[in-house]
């Protein structure tokens, strides 16, 4: 049997690329701080995965799993030498350290390595950043996408949503199969669809609910008012994702699928962990700010996004975690925070305002 490893014994590790990497013939040996949770996979050498909703195939036994201390990089030395995959999902903080790790070992074989990491082509910009690796490793950029709801504390198994999707980057070395969840395509298209029309409708949404005083994503599809703005929030994402990529296939969808996971009442996705960290996720290349440009600059419909651009402004949201520094942008209008946050010119600043205010 082929052996990965795999740094991050997290949620998202164990509960969705560990399955996938046992579907494709991996024994997979687990990196991670956490010496509790390396101890218990030691001992149980096995877990299981829950997938909610009504599923022909409702749990996976993920078997013949080990793990090491991060500390231990001897036995991980060892470890990295008798692999052909290496993988992490750690965070985007996190993710150049384990490359720099990796980097220490002189391999002698073809290693493969992918960053499953909710980050811009992570696996080849911490390459970068690092010094020249090993030529026989290739690093290959993923776009992930899993739901994984609050998890039981000291427990192995995991609950995760059913619907989950790994897109490679086009390359030459294929470690995983095509299946229903890992598929191979354009990168930069992939990757700009997940972030406008999920993480964007996810974000929008998130303001949106907490001004209405729901706790959940899921509790906003349940009135008319919040039905209306998610349809229209993903209406007006696949317009400036369609003017951005030349490409209308299958937008909708997507998009109609976003929905119904964002609808389901069996994850509980909390709106306060999706709205925290705005000065990231409002940032000029991001999410809300990027289609936004596209739609204005094309005269596009922009409703959705003049409702969250007043909620901003208009709501205390003090309690979201970075919300404050992020506000103080705000601090003398609308402008100011158009020419000092988004880094627009007077003439862009007064088209903005035109279809903002």
């Amino acid at each position: 049997m082929k052996k990965a490893i795999h740094f991050g014994a997290g949620n998202i590790g164990r509960g969705f690329i560990g399955p996938v990497l046992q579907d494709n013939n991996y024994e997979v040996i687990f990196v991670d701080v956490d010496e509790r949770l390396i101890d218990k996979l030691n001992t149980s050498k096995e877990y299981q995965v829950f997938k909610l909703g009504n599923t022909k195939d409702n749990s996976i036994n993920v078997q013949n799993v080990s793990a090491v201390s991060l500390n231990n990089f001897s036995a991980i030395s060892d470890i990295l030498n008798e692999v052909t995959l290496i993988s992490s999902s750690v965070g985007p903080k996190f993710v150049q350290d384990v490359f720099d790790v990796i980097n220490k070992v002189q391999f002698k074989n073809e290693v493969t390595f992918i960053a499953f990491e909710n980050m811009y082509r992570a696996s080849s910009t911490v390459q970068k950043n690092s010094e020249a690796s090993n030529p026989y490793l290739t690093v290959i950029d993923a776009v992930v996408d899993k739901i994984i709801p609050p998890q039981k504390k000291d427990s192995l198994d995991v609950i995760v949503e059913n619907y989950g999707s790994i897109i490679l980057d086009e390359s030459k070395t294929k470690p995983l199969v095509i299946s229903d969840i890992v598929k191979y395509g354009h990168y930069e298209e992939e990757f700009i669809k997940k972030l406008w029309l999920l993480n964007g409708l996810h974000l929008q949404l998130a303001y949106f609910g907490i001004s209405k005083g729901y706790k959940y994503i899921h509790e906003i599809y349940k009135s008319d008012e919040g039905k209306e703005f998610a349809i229209k929030a993903s209406s007006e994402l696949m317009n400036a994702f369609s003017l951005f990529a030349k490409k209308y296939d299958d937008i909708e969808e997507f998009s109609l699928n976003i929905n119904d996971r964002f609808s389901s009442d069996t994850i509980n996705d909390e709106l306060l962990r999706i709205a925290r960290n705005p000065n990231i996720k409002f940032a000029e290349n991001e999410r809300f700010a990027k289609p936004l440009d596209i739609l204005i600059q094309n005269d596009q419909p922009v409703e959705s996004f003049k409702r969250i651009i007043d909620l901003l402004q208009k709501i205390d949201y003090s309690y979201i975690d970075g919300f404050n520094d992020f506000h103080y942008n705000f601090k003398n209008g609308l402008p100011n925070f158009l020419q000092n946050f988004w880094g627009l010119d007077d003439r862009n600043i007064n088209k903005y305002l035109e279809r903002l205010t």
